[in-house]
């Protein structure tokens, strides 16, 4: 999977090569194998680091996308998977794929791509999963969506 330059430039920052292959360390994981093939894929080239994101200028706070809740063993991948997002009005079956340490939010997908962050307010990112890692990296919300429960749907705030 390509990414933009500037988003590669972040992953190779934290250690990331051209042919990373982790798979030996996912392919452990029980129940990794439920995972979308592209959500596998990839996590065995990008997973297990841990991404400083963007700064647009020195004083900007230091974010961090943690990819490594799996391989660390951090992440009860079981309960997760048993206990779909039942608070989205439907159930939403994600899959877990990283923290995100400065919004304290757990980075989720789902099947068809999507790219959520639930912490105290759940966002739907990105409707594409390589758009949703690159805003992510890129610290770039300008089209996010929230859940509002009360209507049942996922709404662009206007601030």
């Amino acid at each position: 999977m390509k990414f933009k330059t500037e988003v590669e430039e972040l992953f190779k920052k934290s250690g990331w090569f051209e042919g990373r292959n982790v798979r030996d360390i996912f392919d452990k994981i029980p129940r990794f194998h439920e995972y979308p093939d592209f959500l596998k894929d990839f996590l065995y080239e990008y997973g297990d680091l841990n991404v400083e994101t963007y700064k647009y200028d020195k004083n900007d706070i230091t974010a961090y996308l943690d990819l490594t809740i799996l391989s660390g063993k951090r992440y009860n991948l079981n309960e997760f998977l048993d206990s779909p997002r039942k608070d989205f009005g439907n159930n939403l079956y994600t899959f877990p794929l990283g923290y995100y340490h400065l919004d304290v939010s757990l980075l989720q997908c789902d099947k068809e791509g999507k790219v959520y962050m639930v912490g105290d307010f759940p966002t739907l990112v990105s409707d594409d999963f390589k758009t949703g890692i690159e805003k992510i990296l890129m610290e770039d919300y300008s089209d996010t969506k929230e859940w509002h429960p009360d209507i049942k749907q996922w709404k662009k705030e206007e601030y």
